[in-house]
């Protein structure tokens, strides 16, 4: 069995000796270079390089701030309220729900930091492996392809966060689209356009799925099955939809992966590199080491030891057909028993959660640990965070069937979805109840709505509802939170970044 892959502990010597001080290389010069000279000289170094390219990809910088995906992908929409003890606890995260963030608050700059950091680590070892001549061909070709999927994964959530466009055309502002580890000194780089971002999105991704190998050496790196995976999430987001359904099948029909039957096991450490795990980003509570994540304090309950932040809407509570069990898997109600991890039970009170934002007083059980479990510290959760599940697969396939006019096509894999949310081992016959009965109808539209409503449930408090509206054009849903058509699909440009360099216009409406 491929050991747990741990990203810091590997990395530390990079970081605290090489890359000291150089948080971003958009933002200033890093006190000490990696090159082909000083650096890269075996195996090793290579290693440790990669490693501290998918530090990043934990969704964490050196400063303390809770992890991006949370903030963006789930409070900015109508899955979520900031919830916290007042308006003004993280008063930055407030403006984001409510449609009017500032250039210069710090989450805006802390993310756009994170990625183009983890993008300029991506391109050293891109630029720097192949003339290692003491690795095997193949370990150097393992080691590109694995960042060059890292670098798609940073671009690919540069461009949803600050360059789609707005009407779904792939004619955006784009982002910077950096392929050499530029130093600091020649990084004001203008936006590529939207579309040019996304074609080198699919050619790194193209060209990792075809280096890197179905298993991954460790687990938590990347591997053929997520470069794949990504890439019909970009065609998703082009709309390319007989693309995306031909990928898609390559995937389904490789046989590699399939839906863990215990929906509810998924998101706890039981169900860590499951069946249904295509990418996950691993996160421990270790003692000397920062590998874990701030997830699990920032959306656990205030009356045990959390901060009580991304609350469940009535709005998604709501959204669940009846007795789907996805929802008690999902939403953690006032005065509700659950059992965790390692048999701990806790009867949790949520209590005060959402004071700030509203009475819905729920909590995001995904990520949730009984008070037994408290890490060790606030950044120490063990909470590892799904990226990309085998359920998402299914449903871009249904996504894009339906579109290109494959409708059969499409009910298979929604239906597989919602046969394993009833746990009735795809057998409609052992549905007595009538839970989440088989989808049946072929009307084009009718299924649109179906599997986009299908992808909120499955995907809830998951921090991606907020994209999948821009996405989808229905951003109508957030019109009563303040979203304003043209300037709120995108967030601002940080501040610091426009201060530093000439390159860069700031979106329109900030």
């Amino acid at each position: 069995m491929s050991r747990r892959f741990l990203t810091g502990l590997l990395a530390a010597v990079v970081l605290i000796t090489l890359l000291s001080g150089c948080d971003s290389f958009l933002e200033k010069s890093p006190q000490g270079e990696l090159t082909s000279e000083n650096y890269f000289r075996n195996g090793e170094d290579a290693q440790r390089a990669l490693n501290s390219v998918y530090d990043y990809a934990q969704a964490r910088s050196f400063d303390f701030f809770p992890p991006y995906p949370m903030i963006f992908g789930s409070i900015a929409s109508d899955n979520a309220t900031k919830g916290g003890e007042s308006g003004s606890d993280q008063i930055s995260v407030q403006r984001v729900q409510q449609f009017n963030p500032r250039p210069t608050d710090p989450y805006i700059a802390s993310t756009w930091s994170t990625l183009y950091t983890g993008i300029y680590r991506a391109n050293l070892v891109i630029a720097n492996v192949p003339d290692i001549e003491s690795m095997s061909a193949d370990q150097r070709a393992q080691m590109v392809a694995e960042a060059k999927f890292l670098r798609a994964y940073f671009h690919f959530y540069a461009l949803k966060m600050y360059g789609l466009g707005d009407d779904r055309a792939n004619d955006g502002p784009g982002v910077p689209l950096i392929t050499e580890p530029l130093p600091a000194s020649e990084a004001d780089v203008p936006r590529t356009p939207e579309a040019d971002v996304w074609a080198q999105i699919e050619t790194d991704l193209q060209e990792a799925a075809s280096a890197l190998s179905p298993t991954a050496p460790d687990l938590g790196r990347a591997t053929q099955g997520a470069a794949k995976a990504l890439r019909v999430k970009a065609h998703i987001f082009q709309e390319e939809w007989t693309e995306a359904q031909a990928l898609a099948e390559e995937i389904i029909n490789s046989g590699r992966y399939s839906l863990d039957p215990d929906y509810s096991r998924i998101f706890d450490q039981r169900g860590e590199f499951g069946p249904g795990s295509i990418f996950e980003i691993n996160h421990m509570d270790l003692t000397n080491a920062l590998e874990g994540t701030a997830a699990t304090v920032y959306q656990n309950s205030r009356a045990t030891w959390g901060y009580g932040f991304n609350c469940p809407t009535q709005n998604l509570y709501d959204a669940f057909e009846a007795n789907d069990p996805r929802r008690d898997a999902t939403i953690i109600e006032s005065g509700e028993t659950i059992t965790g991890p390692q048999g701990n039970t806790e009867t949790v009170d949520v209590t005060g959660a959402c004071s700030a934002n509203g009475p819905d007083g729920y909590l995001n059980e995904k990520v949730w640990l009984p008070a037994a479990r408290q890490p060790s510290g606030p950044r120490k959760g063990p909470t590892n965070r799904r990226v990309i599940r085998y359920a998402h697969v299914l449903l871009w396939h249904a996504e894009a069937a339906n579109e290109a006019g494959n409708q059969q096509a499409a009910l298979t894999s929604l239906n597989k979805v919602r046969a394993r949310a009833r746990d009735d081992d795809d057998d409609p016959s052992n549905d007595p109840d009538g839970v989440l009965p088989d989808i049946t109808t072929t009307n084009q539209s009718e299924l649109r709505e179906i599997i986009w409503h299908e992808q909120r449930v499955e995907f809830a408090m998951e921090y991606q509802r907020f994209f999948n509206l821009v996405r989808q054009g229905r951003t109508d849903r957030m019109a009563d939170a303040g979203f304003e058509e043209g300037v709120n699909e995108r967030f601002p440009i940080p501040q610091e970044q426009l201060d530093q360099g000439t390159a860069l216009e700031q979106n329109p409406g900030y």
